[in-house]
């Protein structure tokens, strides 16, 4: 059983905030938080409902990055055409994970903030070099790199009076790919392969799924990326998704399926997820 609690809907951002200030817990699908809570995980004494609150959905383009506000759904992100052409690999992370339930409730900022270490988003948007802004009544506004907002499974650097308030992804610039392997409910691994040219070294590797948090590697070329190596090194914890072994071959493989389709994309001039 969910344990009791009081529910708030905020009619704007600074009434979240203060309810916020006051203990309240936000959400906005829920799909996760409920089930930590029938779990006994959690046990907030006040939620505050964010779905009311206009200014923190929608996807917009703003010069070189993408806006996605925090409460915006997976189907939405994964719909949506803008995120399709300037984004392509958070489009597929959207539309692969979970179920449809998930998908057409839950909401970026939740997925982010609930820090489940087997996320598509997360390792999708942690190679996107995306970042969050988190937002407090007491300090404004802070801007805060996916890869360093994750500390680990279930932890993110958002102090509980901050809430997240949307999410910039910097828009393609080369091609990107996102592989997964999924045999139950979530995925065993993920692997997504990007080209930055604006970074000394372009190619991007991230790993998910595996561990706590992603695992990033940054190398001058695909021909540079040595998979054994990133299998060997990348944090692996071994759960009921598999043992470390497995796990780390699975890695490899498919950090080499995702260089050779990048590779082809390259030489193709795509960059389509």
């Amino acid at each position: 059983m969910i344990p009791d609690f009081a529910l708030v809907r905020p009619r704007t951002v600074d009434d979240a905030l203060e309810a916020m200030a006051h203990g309240g817990v936000p959400y906005c699908g829920g799909t996760e938080l409920l089930a930590a809570m029938q779990l006994g995980m959690l046990a907030p004494d006040v939620l505050v409902d964010l779905k009311r609150l206009d200014a923190l959905s929608g996807i917009a383009l703003d010069g070189d990055r993408l806006v996605v506000g925090a409460t915006t759904r997976h189907v939405d992100i994964a719909s949506s055409d803008l995120v399709s052409s300037d984004a392509p690999i958070l489009a597929t992370a959207c539309r692969a994970l979970g179920n449809q339930r998930v998908r057409a409730t839950g909401s970026i900022a939740g997925n982010l903030c609930f820090a489940e270490p087997r996320s598509d988003v997360a390792a999708a948007l942690t190679a996107l070099d995306a970042e969050v802004v988190l937002l407090s009544s007491a300090r404004g506004e802070r801007a805060v790199a996916v890869a360093e907002f994750l500390e680990g499974a279930l932890t993110t650097v958002r102090e509980d009076d901050e809430l997240l308030v949307r999410v910039h992804v910097p828009r393609a610039t080369g091609p990107q790919v996102y592989l997964r392997f999924q045999p139950a409910e979530y995925p065993t691994v993920s692997v997504a392969a990007v080209v930055r040219p604006s970074r000394p070294d372009p190619v991007g590797i991230v790993v998910g799924a595996v561990g706590e948090r992603p695992y990033v590697t940054w190398v001058a070329s695909p021909g540079a990326v040595d998979a054994d190596a990133v299998a060997s090194q990348a944090d692996v914890i071994e759960d009921l998704g598999g043992a470390e072994d497995y796990k780390r071959h699975l890695v490899g493989v498919f950090v080499r399926r995702a260089v050779a389709e990048l590779t082809r994309r390259l030489a193709g001039g795509g960059r389509d997820a």
